[in-house]
Parts: structure tokens; C-alpha cells; sequence
């Protein structure tokens, strides 16, 4: 109902800007010639002969509605052409009865109403030609304007869509790491039952915390960095178990990042990797660092061990192979995942991200 209302209030504003842009031509031409300007006439009937032609639009749309050119018919091209050829002399039926009604009214003489009779046939005849022509300018604002909105229902459905597969496929990214991660700690926890039955259990512990905190972000993309330290430390603390003295963690982390949106489960595949890459092949202790620091509008996150360093070919897991992509997939050009030489001689991952504090 709403949109109809709009549809008529702009149909009637229109036509009123017609004949606004008419009667002041009509008046121009008239005062540039000296005339006497008659304001019945030169405006009056120019709201006449427009709002007629808005209270005709309606008409027109549903006819034009009901032959809707999907392929360049000629079958349709005649039908819309004969409707103009009746609806043409129509409009001007219905203007000059007005007209002639409201002249007849203002006293008209009996001699002018008998020429104003023998000519009216005529002019009605005259004015139908123009008259098509503007119904022809109106089926095509139709038809134009009526491409335009299923351009744009198009274009939505297409984004859309686009929307849709973009959250399917980040979510499968997401899902690839939650067995990867559980399948490795329950390995870790296998080897360790046959060592230490107390620090396999307290392991087995922990781990449910984490499952619970997993299932509790299951349908979040992003949540804040600090939750993200929050998990993080809970793995920490099982690896710690694993390796004893032989694995440090050193975290320096802004403060003023704790409460920016990062992507749900970033940190815990890339310490895993630096732990299954760099501290598990080393006989000596081994030291994660953390770091995050803001630096303009931008989050970067640091993730570095004093392992072997970056090979010369190096192969991405799932944890590094799915990270990137879910980066891609979010930020797009906005962001930057890098691996490069720590300055421990291990390997160093970067990730920077646009900072924003709410999850989107």
C-alpha cells in the first residue's frame, strides 16, 4: 500500500512540474507579445491536460504490465501500439470536455460555442498524435524503470548469494581446524598415558575446557582478541605439560588490543606450528613469543620460535593453509599474512588486520 501511495504521489508531482514548466512558457510567449495573459487558459488547462494524463498513467502501466517484453514480439509491439491509438484521443476526450465545461461556465457566447463545437473533432484528432507519443515515452519509463528494479533484485541476490557462500566456506575453514587441533591433542595425550597417567588426565581436563569454549564460539567468525588469549592459554597449558621445561611462552600484548575482533581460532593453529615445527625438533628449551600492538588502524599480530627457521620450500599445513584463506576471506586486500626469518632464528608470522571492535 505504501508503495503504490509513492507511486502516485510521484506520478501527480510530475505532472505537476509539466504543467508548472508549460504554463510558463505559455505565459513567456504571451507577455513577449504583448498579449493580455488569460490564467484560466494559459494554467488552468495546462493542469487540466496533465492531470488527466496522471490519472491515465495507472491505466497505461497495467496495460503495459500485461504485455511485458521479454523478446521483441510484434504481436506485442501492435498490441501496446493499438492501446495508445485509444487511450491518445481518450485523453483528449476527457481534457476538452473539462475545458469545455469550464468555458461554458465562464459565460461563453452562443457563437462561440458553436465554433468551439466544429472544432474540437479536429483537435481532439490533432492532439492524439502527441498524445501517443507520450504514452509511448510512458510504457517505456515502464518498462525501463521496471528493468531497473530486477537489475537491482539481481544484483542482491547476487551479493546475496555471494554473502552466503563466503560464510559457508569460512565456516568449512573453521571446522577443518577444530579436529585438526583435537585429533593432535588427543595424540599428544595417547603418548603421554603411557608416561604420566596424572599429566595425561590433567591434559584430558583441559581439553574439555577448551571443547566447551569451542562449542560456545561455534557460530562466531570473530570474537576479541582477548578471548582468543583465553583459549590460547588453555592449549598452552597442555603443550606445557607435554614439554616441561622445555617449552616458554613470552607474551607481549598492547593492552589496547585486547578488545579488537580477530578471526575465531587465528592464534592456536600457528602456535601449534610453531611448536610442531620449531620447539618439538629442537633437544634444547624452546621460546614462543606473542606479541600484538595497534599501529594506526591496523592490528598486528606476531608469532615467532627460535626453531630451525623457514625452510626453502615451505609446505602449509591445514593450520597455516586455513588461516590464510580464512584472512582472505574476511579482509581481503585489507590485510597481510607473511612468514619471514625470526630474529631468534626461527620462523616469524605476521598477520595484520584492520582493527574494528565489533564483530561484522
Amino acid at each position: 500500500m505504501h508503495r503504490i501511495n509513492k507511486r502516485f504521489l510521484i506520478i501527480v508531482l510530475c505532472a505537476t512540474f509539466l504543467a508548472l514548466f508549460y504554463s510558463a512558457r505559455g505565459i513567456f510567449i504571451t507577455v513577449s507579445q504583448g498579449r493580455p495573459i488569460d490564467w484560466v487558459r494559459q494554467v488552468g488547462f495546462e493542469f487540466i491536460y496533465w492531470y488527466v494524463w496522471a490519472a491515465l498513467v495507472p491505466l497505461v502501466i497495467w496495460i503495459a504490465r500485461h504485455f511485458e517484453i521479454k523478446q521483441l514480439k510484434w504481436r506485442t509491439v501492435l498490441a501496446l501500439a493499438g492501446f495508445g491509438l485509444l487511450i491518445g484521443p481518450m485523453q483528449s476526450v476527457i481534457e476538452f470536455g473539462i475545458a469545455y465545461s469550464i468555458d461554458v461556465v465562464r459565460g461563453m457566447t452562443e457563437l462561440e460555442i458553436a465554433r468551439r463545437r466544429q472544432i474540437i473533432p479536429r483537435a481532439i484528432a490533432i492532439e492524439a498524435f502527441s498524445n501517443f507519443i507520450i504514452y509511448s515515452l510512458i510504457v517505456c519509463g515502464h518498462y525501463a524503470y521496471d528493468y531497473y528494479l530486477k537489475y537491482r533484485e539481481r544484483e542482491m541476490r547476487a551479493l546475496e548469494l555471494e554473502g552466503r557462500l563466503t560464510r559457508a566456506e569460512l565456516q568449512n575453514l573453521k571446522m577443518q581446524l577444530h579436529p585438526h587441533f583435537l585429533f593432535n591433542t588427543l595424540h599428544t595425550i595417547s603418548v603421554l598415558m603411557m608416561r604420566n597417567v596424572t599429566a595425561a588426565n590433567r591434559m584430558l581436563i583441559r581439553l574439555s575446557d577448551l571443547l566447551r569454549i569451542t562449542l560456545d564460539n561455534a557460530g562466531a567468525q570473530e570474537v576479541t582478541l582477548k578471548q582468543e588469549l583465553d583459549f590460547l592459554n588453555g592449549y598452552l597449558e597442555i603443550e606445557q605439560t607435554r614439554f616441561h621445561d622445555r617449552l616458554t611462552v613470552n607474551r607481549d600484548i598492547d593492552p589496547a588490543t585486547l578488545d579488537v575482533m580477530v578471526p575465531n581460532l587465528l592464534l592456536q593453529p600457528l602456535v601449534e606450528n610453531a611448536i610442531r615445527h620449531g620447539i618439538s625438533t629442537r633437544a634444547d628449551a624452546g621460546l614462543i613469543e606473542i606479541r600484538s600492538r595497534r599501529e594506526a588502524d591496523r592490528l598486528v599480530i606476531e608469532i615467532s620460535d627460535n626453531g630451525q627457521g623457514l625452510p626453502g620450500n615451505v609446505k602449509k599445513g591445514v593450520g597455516l593453509a586455513n588461516t590464510e584463506a580464512r584472512l582472505e576471506q574476511l579482509y581481503g586486500n585489507s590485510h597481510s599474512f607473511a612468514l619471514l626469518p625470526a630474529p631468534s632464528g626461527g620462523l616469524l608470522v605476521r598477520i595484520v588486520i584492520p582493527i574494528h571492535e565489533d564483530s561484522e
